[in-house]
């Protein structure tokens, strides 16, 4: 009969010993310090933002490739910092404008129109705007992102929040 050593490693001792943190502990630490990084996190959404204003309204009516491949960019860093703060109308706006860059770039179009109104929609919906006074107001700007990934035949890649559940990041 042949005997199978398992070798110990330094992990495999530290998982072992008593001690560390709780669960909760450690999640709540975590979120704690995400948040602190809210204010940097907010400045780079502002720079990404004004990085697409300036790209998008200095092309034209026509978008290079180069400069739609510079914007799909900055609008998914934007889809990053925005979920990760749940900021959800931005994150779902950038999404869109991820879709529809995409999309333009894929179909060989080069129409800047559509990616200023996504910018626009950016910039109302960003950290310290002046706030949308209703939800419906955001929905109402949302749907209408919506209806120019339709008019392109272009199919969300993503699925909005549905693959992301809030409630992972619940403590307790």
């Amino acid at each position: 009969m042949k005997k199978i050593h398992f070798p110990k490693t330094r992990f495999a001792e530290l998982a072992a010993r008593a001690g560390g943190v709780v669960r909760e502990t450690a999640v709540e630490e975590a979120l704690n310090n995400i948040e602190a990084s809210r204010d940097e996190s907010d400045a780079v959404i502002e720079s990404s933002i004004a990085a697409i204003e300036a790209i998008a309204y200095s092309a034209g009516a026509e978008l290079p490739a180069p400069q739609m491949r510079e914007i799909l960019r900055f609008a998914d860093q934007i889809v990053t910092l925005a979920g990760l703060f749940r900021y959800h109308d931005l994150d779902a706006a950038a999404r869109s404008l991820c879709d529809l860059t995409d999309g333009l770039l894929n179909a060989g179009l080069s129409d800047s129109a559509p990616v200023i109104v996504h910018a626009q929609a950016l910039r109302l919906m960003a950290p310290g705007a002046a706030m949308l006074t209703a939800p419906e107001e955001a929905q109402r700007i949302l749907d209408g992102l919506r209806r120019i990934l339709d008019y392109f035949h272009f199919t969300p890649l993503s699925n909005d929040d549905a693959e992301i559940e809030d409630a992972a990041f619940e403590v307790g």
